[in-house]
């Protein structure tokens, strides 16, 4: 396996397993963030269009099943997620842990694509925004996150 496919999935699995609430997984989503938008990251790296499928494909799976072990844990820990007002179930028991980590993953993904394409963080958050939802009780409307930036604007040449 390449050097930067082992080391995310090196770094991902010692993170993870140290995701036990929601202030921890903010916590790595911040530090995925981080690592995703800088240049020459073993992150930024690992998700380019390039190279070995077979390879790439573990890699994605590999990382995938890293986080679907870390958003079971969450959901049987009971430490992350609300009550839905309208039903009074809370948004977990909805929650399926293989769905969700596909969607964060891609979250991941697509979201470091179109961040890297127009040089700000904004698309990147906003996907997780949506891939992390069970497990927010509260939202960061720092600027970020909640820019009004055009991701077309952004695009150079």
């Amino acid at each position: 396996m390449r050097t930067h496919f082992a080391e995310v999935l090196a770094r991902e699995s010692a993170c993870l397993a140290g995701v036990t609430d929601g202030a921890k997984l903010a916590s790595w989503r911040r530090r995925v963030v981080e690592e995703l938008m800088t240049p020459l990251s073993p992150y930024e790296f690992a998700l380019r269009h390039t190279g070995d499928v077979p390879e790439r494909a573990d890699f994605l799976d590999r990382w995938r099943e890293l986080i679907a072990e870390t958003v079971d844990r969450l959901l049987r820990s009971g430490t992350t997620g609300d009550t839905d007002s309208s039903s009074g179930r809370t948004r977990r028991a909805d929650v399926d842990a293989q769905k969700t980590a596909m969607l964060i993953l891609a979250a991941l993904h697509g979201g470091s694509t179109l961040s890297r394409i127009a040089k700000d963080p904004w698309p990147l958050n906003a996907a997780l925004d949506l891939a992390l939802a069970p497990f927010t009780a509260a939202e960061d409307d720092s600027p970020a996150r909640t820019g009004t930036s055009s991701l077309i604007g952004n695009i150079k040449p």
